[in-house]
Order: structure tokens, then C-alpha cells, then sequence
């Protein structure tokens, strides 16, 4: 997965955060999930707090939104 594919421009002076969309399947929710060690993505569904997280690597996919089950 190249995580420079997805870099939110955000205002002056301030960091590109890396994310993922994630459609939480255990509450029927959508969050995004974020990329803070640059090693991988880490975060939580926002209504039960169910933990992910997804490693980046070599040999990955493009895609930039997933279904969490």
C-alpha cells in the first residue's frame, strides 16, 4: 500500500494526515482511521470503540476504503 497516495492538504502550517475509510460493519458506521507511525493504519469504530488496525507494506492494494467485519 503507498501511503503517500492519500494525503489530506490540510491548512498552513499544519501536518498531511494519512487516512483510510472504514466502513464499520459491527455498528453500520463509517470512520476513518489514521496513519500516525507511518508503519500502520490504527483506530476505532466510533460507536462500539472496536479496535483495527491494518499494517502498510510492500505488494499492498490502491484502495483506500474498506469494510471492517
Amino acid at each position: 500500500m503507498d501511503i503517500l497516495d492519500n494525503e489530506l492538504q490540510v491548512g498552513v502550517g499544519q501536518r498531511k494526515k494519512s487516512f483510510l475509510g472504514i466502513f464499520f460493519a459491527c455498528c453500520n458506521v463509517y470512520g476513518r482511521i489514521y496513519n500516525h507511525s507511518g508503519k500502520q493504519y490504527e483506530g476505532k469504530c466510533p460507536r462500539c470503540l472496536r479496535g483495527l488496525t491494518i499494517k502498510v507494506g510492500s505488494g499492498g492494494v490502491n484502495d483506500r476504503f474498506f469494510v471492517a467485519s
